[in-house]
């Protein structure tokens, strides 16, 4: 075997390095790759405990942001609605934060609603139990009561009943708007018909207060509905335009179709909706006016039931409205059903 070594020469060259080549023994060589080996070892040793180091302190340092994140999590789990959180982090983390905010104040909001809603409704239906227990009290107190006031009184106990039956019919309503959109009883149904006949229903309602009823229909219309829940839709809108509108006001209807949809409008010349409530009007539970629903026996049900019976056919419905101008909503539902 061959190493290297420096040697110093008398001849005249003390100062001046000179290699030659020698012969290593074998034990001087296992001896020079043992040191060599067992340098390599340390340093492989050392950077190894470098890496656990920092690999600790990055983990660390990702992980902290995410159980601080579980926590908050948790929190929600428990009932903290009310909460929001921030955290500086990285920025996919912050993303998750403000996702996890916005879905909370989301909750929220449907929790306040919800607890209005069984406030409301505990009302609307006690409303109507004690009129009615005040009403029989009051005849049954008067033994020779004249049959005028028996008739006037049962007159009174018999809009009150129809009241209670309102809510609850549509609280039923909405029940079953939840359900799957395979539970459509789908058939094909002239559009133009359905729409006179709810309007013919609602006629004498509008008479009443010399609301005009206008019914507009560009071509005839056949098409694939559930005719019961499309029919509930049409009529809470034709309804809400009569209810909230002015007296000697008016409300349209107008109907229309493409190859694809076919489109119904209901526009009226009512009080309107305020910009900044009109994107909550589709929620369960709300209402615009609480006092004035009340006075018009509305639950804050009807556009709910309304808009989950369009998206149950795959339609759509819009909006469109100024406050004491009037209100317009716009129906788009394919006249083909697909069930996909």
């Amino acid at each position: 075997m061959f190493c290297v070594r420096t040697v110093v020469e008398a001849y005249g060259l003390e100062k001046q390095p000179v290699y030659i080549v020698g012969i290593m023994k074998p034990e001087g060589f296992w001896t020079f790759v043992q040191e060599d080996w067992q340098i390599y070892m340390i340093c492989l040793l050392v950077y190894a405990v470098v890496l656990i180091i920092i690999a600790y302190m990055y983990g660390n340092r990702v992980a902290r942001p995410l159980q601080e994140l579980v926590s908050n999590i948790g929190k929600i789990t428990d009932g903290y609605l009310g909460e929001t959180f921030s955290m500086n982090s990285y920025m996919e983390i912050e993303e998750v934060v403000d996702s996890i905010n916005h879905m909370m104040a989301k909750l929220e909001q449907l929790e306040s609603s919800r607890q209005e809603f069984v406030s409301n409704v505990s009302h609307e239906l006690k409303t109507p139990i004690t009129s009615v227990k005040v009403l029989a009290d009051s005849l049954l107190q008067q033994e020779d009561a004249p049959a005028e006031l028996y008739r006037e009184f049962l007159a009174d106990i018999n809009e009150e009943i129809e009241r209670e039956n309102k809510i609850i019919t549509d609280l039923l309503s909405l029940v079953k708007m939840d359900k799957t959109a395979g539970e459509l009883n789908i058939s094909s149904v002239n559009i133009n018909e359905l729409c006179e006949q709810i309007i013919k229903r609602m006629k004498p309602i509008a008479n009443k207060r010399n609301i005009s009823l206008i019914f507009e229909a560009y071509r005839p219309i056949m098409a694939d509905v559930d005719e019961v829940k499309l029919s509930l839709a049409i009529n809470n809108l034709i309804e809400n335009a009569v209810k909230y509108n002015y007296d000697e006001g008016w409300v349209r209807v107008s109907l229309n179709t493409d190859h694809k949809f076919f489109y119904i409008k209901v526009s009226d010349s009512g009080v309107g909706i305020p910009a900044d409530e009109q994107e909550n009007v589709f929620e369960r539970f709300y209402r615009v006016d609480k006092a004035r629903s009340r006075e018009t026996g509305g639950t804050g049900l009807g556009l709910a039931i309304t808009r989950n019976a369009i998206l149950m056919h795959r339609g759509a419905i819009k909006i469109y409205s100024k406050e004491k101008e009037g209100t317009t909503f716009t129906v788009r539902i394919p006249i083909t059903y697909a069930n996909t």
